[in-house]
């Protein structure tokens, strides 16, 4: 299991995925997959309806930020009892509401909901079960890889997907003020968020010159 999720981050990192989501953020990977996804309804209609397959969604998000089993996101939402695989003890992309990311208008993901979840069944079909849902972490693991790779076509959509369950878990998205009490990516992270007056109490320990403050520090 572990060499599993091992394979997925050093894909990611490869092609230096992380930096580029925070940066860009979810709502640019899915501006720039528009184009496939369009072509690909025009080609067969019957994707423009395609139901969002939440549970889906959900076993996605955890599988490139895998977390502990839940049955509640930190803001209250139902989770799949499948879609958590449970390969790690801390919380992940699901239960960091990614699933609210995904729907979020903003973020403009239901345009590109179809296809991409067609695309994901076809690849699941060949690891032994069209539903994303059912695999194993393992094989949910190989079926991403192959999304990824750089020799499929339609690799923009699993890039705007990935996007967001790191946008949900990094970046506390759905939170009107995400602090580490209320979102569980910011714990993990070991991150406060964010504080209306500051951290007085936090500094790295140095001293600014005397010559600009009083104190050495900005107080």
């Amino acid at each position: 299991m572990q060499d599993a999720r091992e394979a997925l981050a050093d894909e990611l990192s490869r092609r230096d995925f992380m930096r580029r989501v925070g940066a860009l953020g979810a709502g640019a990977f899915v501006v720039t997959a528009l184009p496939l996804a369009e072509r690909m309804i025009a080609a067969e209609p019957a994707l423009a309806a395609v139901s969002l397959d939440d549970a889906t969604l959900q076993a996605f998000a955890d599988t490139m930020i895998p977390g502990r089993r839940a049955k509640k996101t930190d803001l209250g939402d139902d989770i799949h009892p499948l879609a958590i695989a449970g390969v790690d003890r801390s919380p992940g992309a699901v239960e960091a509401d990614s699933l609210r990311v995904y729907h979020d208008p903003l973020v403009g993901f239901p345009a590109l909901a179809g296809p991409f979840l067609t695309d994901l069944s076809a690849r699941s079909l060949q690891q032994g079960n069209p539903s994303f849902l059912m695999l194993t972490f393992a094989k949910r693991v190989k079926v991403c890889l192959s999304g990824f790779s750089f020799g499929n076509g339609s690799r923009t959509l699993y890039e705007a997907a990935a996007a967001v369950p790191f946008t949900a878990f990094c970046g506390a998205a759905e939170h009107r003020i995400g602090t580490s009490r209320n979102a569980s990516g910011y714990r993990v992270m070991g991150y406060p968020g964010a504080a209306p007056n500051g951290y007085y109490r936090f500094s790295y320990r140095r001293k600014l010159a005397h010559e600009r403050t009083k104190r050495g520090s900005l107080r």
